[in-house]
């Protein structure tokens, strides 16, 4: 099918309109299948799920200062603070662990040959991310509505969802990455779970990285996550202190991992495929 314009040119909009619509079918399809098919579990069971741990977490710690008698560090809520910090950093953390699956040799020794490791990186951080904005309306509005929290509602909606789509940028970078390097060293698997759930803990989840002493900031600042955090409490917290706030830094973080992450996994899937 083609159509042609004032200027004389001719354009075959026909085989565009039908590539994008394989490839909304494709999407649709790997979408419904990761949704309803994740290990055997339906979305419910499995993307939701794993929202319970930053919930348990941020009980965890909320239990622990409120024992110990410790005030919020910033604003009136504890609870608050807290999931300011811990539901962004777990956003980052189960992205950036999810993201290695569709990419691993084994997941694309089986897929079929019209789908696309791309395709899969799409679908999983939708997926996620659809889960994580359900968890985290639920905790928010469950502190609005049954603690009077009002300052869990954000005074800039528009900051905290540019934050956490920059911190969901950071992770896919980082999970592709990671498949990069499971390939390599495959060990790396086990060790990178474990040094992301501990970077929870430089990250600024129940401190405030401004009212560090300045040479332990400049070490801290290094971490890119935990400018994300201070990105996204600003939406919280008007006058949060903005010391370790670089928005320029992160997402110059992101897109450099995001670059050499598809370069270098590109690369060594056509050095597998070539192997095999």
């Amino acid at each position: 099918m083609t159509q042609t314009y004032p200027s004389g040119r001719i354009y075959a909009a026909g085989p565009r309109r039908l590539a994008l619509r394989n490839q909304f079918n494709v999407l649709s399809a790997l979408l419904f299948r990761e949704a309803g098919m994740r290990h055997g579990q339906n979305f419910t069971l499995g993307y939701l799920a794993s929202g319970i741990e930053p919930l348990v977490i941020v009980a965890t710690i909320g239990l622990l200062f409120s024992a110990l008698s410790r005030t919020p560090p910033y604003g009136s809520s504890l609870l608050l603070f807290i999931g300011t910090g811990v539901f962004p950093i777990y956003l980052f953390i189960h992205t950036s662990l999810r993201l290695r699956q569709p990419l691993n040799a084994v997941a694309q020794r089986q897929r079929f040959p019209i789908e696309r490791p791309y395709d899969h990186i799409l679908v999983h951080a939708v997926l996620h991310l659809v889960s994580s904005a359900l968890v985290a309306f639920v905790f928010f509005g469950g502190l609005y509505l049954f603690l009077g929290v009002n300052a869990a509602i954000p005074g800039d909606p528009i900051t905290a969802v540019v934050s956490l789509l920059v911190i969901l940028l950071l992770g896919i970078a980082t999970g592709v990455c990671n498949s990069v390097i499971a390939r390599i060293l495959p060990a790396w698997d086990l060790l990178w779970p474990a040094i992301a759930r501990a970077s929870l803990h430089f990250s600024g989840p129940y401190f405030v990285a401004a009212y560090l002493p300045p040479t332990s900031r400049d070490y801290f600042a290094l971490n890119p996550v935990i400018h994300g955090v201070n990105w996204f409490r600003h939406a919280f917290y008007p006058f949060y202190p903005n010391q370790l706030t670089d928005h320029s830094y992160i997402m110059a973080v992101t897109l450099v991992l995001l670059f050499f992450g598809l370069l270098l996994e590109a690369g060594t899937r056509r050095y597998l495929e070539e192997k095999d």
